[in-house]
């Protein structure tokens, strides 16, 4: 297969590692992010660097939070720079077309037969 007409498109869960920045260049603003993707046991966590351009985009990065879980669309680029040494670096990155942030749930289980404790209270009890 040829590389014209190719989509480029993917998907991925994770969970930022540190907060987002926004980046004010003199034409336009974009955001910037690092998205950690659990691989499973034994295999290394996937480190993306994710560049949100459109207005959409950049609001819904930058509500976002170190530990954020979320999910991002976008396109798979393959970046290069020199590092400050000369070093030839690569590193993957998602030029995003969407994001969806998930709440966090609470991971307890709630025990069996529990009532809610407002219930379980008389209202006199109640310190509001």
């Amino acid at each position: 297969m040829g590389g014209a007409g190719m989509i480029n498109s993917v998907a991925f869960n994770g969970t930022l590692g540190a907060d987002p920045e926004e980046v004010r260049g003199d034409r336009r603003t974009l955001a910037k992010g690092r998205l950690a993707v659990y691989q499973g046991k034994d295999k290394p966590t996937l480190w993306l660097d994710l560049t949100a351009w459109g207005q959409w985009e950049i609001k819904d990065l930058m509500r976002c939070r170190k530990g954020s879980r979320i999910t991002v669309s976008g396109r798979l680029e393959l970046r290069e720079w020199n590092d400050r040494d000369g070093n030839s670096r690569q590193g993957l990155g998602v030029s995003l077309t969407g994001i969806e942030q998930h709440e966090r749930e609470d991971r307890r289980a709630p025990a069996p037969n529990s009532q809610p404790i407002a219930s379980a209270l008389d209202e006199d009890d109640l310190p509001f």
